[in-house]
C-alpha cells in the first residue's frame, strides 16, 4: 500500500516537472539547424522535406532530454509547461504537418508550409536556449 502511494507521489512529481537542455544538448541543437538551414536554402521540395523530417526528429531529441514518454506526441504532452501556450499550440501543428506528409503519400508539402512549420520548430528551439 505505502508502495502505491509512493510510486503515485513519483508519476505526479514527474508530470509537474520539465527538465532544462544542457550545454551538449543546446550545441546539438544548434549543429542540425545549420543542417536544416543548408536544406532550406536547397530550396527543392525534397529538401524542405528533409528539413521539416530533421526539425521533428530535432524536437523528439529536444523533448526527450526535458521530459518523457514514448513518443514525440507523449513527450510534448508532457512538456506543456515549457513553452508559452501559442509555441506549444504550433508545436502540434508543426508535429502533425510532418506526420501527415510522412504517412499520406498524397499530402502536398508547399514551400510555404514548410517554411511555416520549420519557423515553428525554430522558436520552440529558441524558447528552450538554444541560440539559433
Amino acid at each position: 500500500m505505502f508502495f502505491n502511494f509512493l510510486k503515485r507521489q513519483i508519476e505526479h512529481k514527474k508530470r509537474l516537472t520539465v527538465g532544462v537542455l544542457k550545454p551538449y544538448d543546446l550545441g546539438k541543437i544548434q549543429g542540425d539547424w545549420d543542417q536544416i538551414e543548408q536544406l532550406i536554402r536547397v530550396g527543392k521540395p525534397s529538401a524542405l522535406k528533409e528539413a521539416v523530417i530533421i526539425g521533428d526528429k530535432l524536437l523528439d531529441y529536444a523533448l526527450s532530454q526535458i521530459s518523457y514518454g514514448e513518443t514525440t506526441g507523449e513527450r510534448l504532452k508532457n512538456a506543456r509547461e515549457a513553452f508559452p501556450k501559442m509555441i506549444y499550440q504550433d508545436l502540434w501543428e508543426a508535429h502533425k504537418v510532418r506526420n501527415a506528409f510522412v504517412h499520406d503519400s498524397h499530402f502536398d508539402l508547399t514551400q510555404l508550409m514548410a517554411r511555416d512549420t520549420l519557423a515553428k520548430f525554430k522558436a520552440a528551439f529558441v524558447t528552450l536556449g538554444a541560440k539559433l
